[in-house]
């Protein structure tokens, strides 16, 4: 994450104005003249800084556009390229856009190393990152950023090494579920389990069955029954069009002190945020069916992959 300071006024969420959509944020910018002043010593442009990086909204003034910050971010990049050609002449670097990601890919002694680097404003112990809704909604798509709790992801897993048992089989079971949905398309080309869904639903689908079974559930002669249960919560969610955010909206936290991890009370009590809310219900039943012919035939599936 690469932190953005800005003459930021506040940051508004959707438990406050039923206008933003759940899982985003507006960043609303003081309109006072030493905007002025920071557009010509950071930015080093003489442009106004409203009208180069921000986007009007009635009622709200204005809002830093996440789209115009995206761009600028890789256009700086892209011209950071000699400066690192320059300073390790013996490594090749490109980028290419991996929204909201600008995306190094570093080469060297014919090994490749991929960083994503990313723009965003820090907001309460969590990050707004560049990535606009694209739903139709009463703002400025250009004006929402994502939320992302990326850490606080991370010392989950932290913290579910430490609550489940040694040589837990947490982690096996979800690489085997996302190597299952990344190659199910050599089996079955159209696979909506490949195309439809993103691994990040697989990630949430474990941290819910993690908090709500005991750890001894996770002991390592228990993975092919969690890998089945991973299995049917995907097809009953994929059933209800639903999977909750690990955080946002997810008032479970509350019950448990232990898996805050950070994560400002107040986002919990936001509007549940669904996952699944902008996947269209052909892609979800498809997927569906896909991953019961899965379940039923599990054993084989894997046998195939393994060949």
């Amino acid at each position: 994450m690469v932190p953005i300071k800005t003459n930021m006024q506040k940051i508004i969420f959707c438990d406050t104005d039923k206008n933003v959509p759940s899982r985003f944020g507006i960043v609303k910018i003081a309109s006072q003249p030493q905007t002025a002043v920071q557009s010509k010593s950071t930015w080093k442009k003489d442009e106004d800084f409203e009208t180069k990086f921000c986007t009007g909204a009635h009622g709200y003034g204005f809002l830093l556009s996440a789209d115009k910050i995206r761009k600028w971010f890789q256009s700086l990049s892209d011209r950071a390229l000699p400066a690192l050609k320059d300073s390790f002449p013996r490594s090749t670097f490109r980028f290419q856009q991996h929204d909201p990601a600008r995306n190094l890919l570093v080469t060297k002694d014919g090994k490749e190393l991929n960083i994503d680097i990313v723009p965003a404003i820090v907001c309460e112990n969590i990050f707004l990152v560049a990535k606009q809704c694209t739903s139709q909604i009463n703002l400025p798509n250009e004006a929402t950023w994502r939320l992302s709790l990326s850490t606080s992801e991370r010392d989950f897993f932290k913290e579910m090494k430490r609550v489940l048992p040694y040589n837990s089989c947490h982690l096996k079971c979800l690489q085997i579920i996302k190597y299952l949905r990344e190659n199910d398309y050599r089996l079955y080309p159209s696979s909506q389990f490949t195309h439809g869904l993103r691994s990040y639903y697989l990630k949430t689908a474990l941290f819910h069955l993690v908090m709500k079974s005991f750890p001894q559930a996770w002991a390592s002669n228990c993975l092919e029954q969690r890998i089945r249960e991973m299995i049917d919560y995907l097809i009953a969610s994929l059933g209800e069009e639903r999977i909750p955010h690990i955080f946002l909206g997810n008032k479970q936290h509350l019950k448990n002190l232990q898996w805050h991890l950070g994560v400002p009370v107040r986002f919990f009590h936001h509007t549940e945020a669904n996952l699944l809310e902008y996947i269209s219900k052909t892609t979800m039943e498809q997927a569906r069916l896909r991953l019961i012919e899965i379940k039923n035939n599990l054993d084989g599936i894997l046998r195939q992959h393994l060949h």
